[in-house]
């Protein structure tokens, strides 16, 4: 019974930092990721990401957020949201861009996961599942029902409690660049161009993202929804400016 009340307080404590400092632990976290990658000496890539940064804020409404947007110098073809609304948007998937909307639709992506406080939510989980090791450690039990347990909440729980948060940061994104007035339909033509490799349902069963036949259908299927937001929108900005090579081209 003891043992029990431990386990519990345990996960309790880990549950109530992590929502007490995850602005916090964003900020810091984003000022110690410029710190190692300095962002891009690009000025037009700069200036592009805060144009389109600033319209999927203002689309976002009213959450409290420090919002930041920065291009971060890197090879990596990625792009991140930390809490409390710090986006970066790496060089290397700069380069993947045909125009500042397919640029939106992942902007918008990063900023669905932050107003849908993903980042904290997996911060828990991830805490919560580290507090489970420990309870099973503190009762005696071994090494191998500890693994058991590490893969069994990986695969059962984490994983696809991921792939639920891509899914719905992608739905969240593709109203948000609709209402900023980028053309929504560009959101499934950058992802059945760049994708992620994981073509699969057996893939995506391991993987944190759903799979790329998953990802377009679900955006598909909610077009229409996104269409009338982006016809309802007073300044439509289209597909905007074309890209070429991680820059604007006009």
């Amino acid at each position: 019974m003891r043992t029990d009340i431990v386990i519990l307080a345990v996960a309790a404590v880990f549950a109530v930092v992590a929502t007490g400092c995850r602005t916090v632990m964003g900020a810091t976290a984003y000022g110690e990721y410029k710190a190692q990658t300095k962002p891009s000496a690009d000025a037009s890539q700069q200036a592009l990401l805060a144009r389109v940064g600033a319209a999927v804020k203002d689309a976002a409404g009213d959450t409290g957020f420090e919002w930041e947007f920065t291009v971060l110098q890197s090879d990596e073809v990625n792009a991140f949201c930390l809490p409390g609304g710090k986006v970066a948007v790496y060089t290397g998937i700069m380069t993947k861009f045909a125009n500042e909307a397919e640029l939106a639709c992942v902007v918008a992506h990063e900023v669905g996961h932050a107003i849908a406080r993903h980042g904290g939510e997996r911060m828990s989980w991830s805490q919560l599942q580290a507090a489970g090791t420990l309870g099973l450690s503190l009762i005696g039990c071994g090494d191998q029902m500890q693994q058991i347990y590490g893969i069994g909440t990986q695969y059962g729980i984490l994983l696809p409690y991921s792939r639920s948060h891509e899914s719905e940061a992608d739905l969240i994104g593709l109203y948000l660049m609709a209402k900023a007035g980028y053309d929504p339909e560009a959101s499934v033509t950058f992802w059945k161009r760049f994708g992620t490799g994981n073509s699969s349902k057996l893939g995506e069963l391991a993987s944190t993202h759903p799979c790329d036949e998953t990802r377009v259908k679900n955006l598909s299927e909610h077009m229409d929804e996104a269409k009338a937001l982006y016809q309802k929108c007073a300044k439509k900005r289209g597909l905007g400016v074309a890209m070429s090579n991680g820059r604007p081209t006009s």
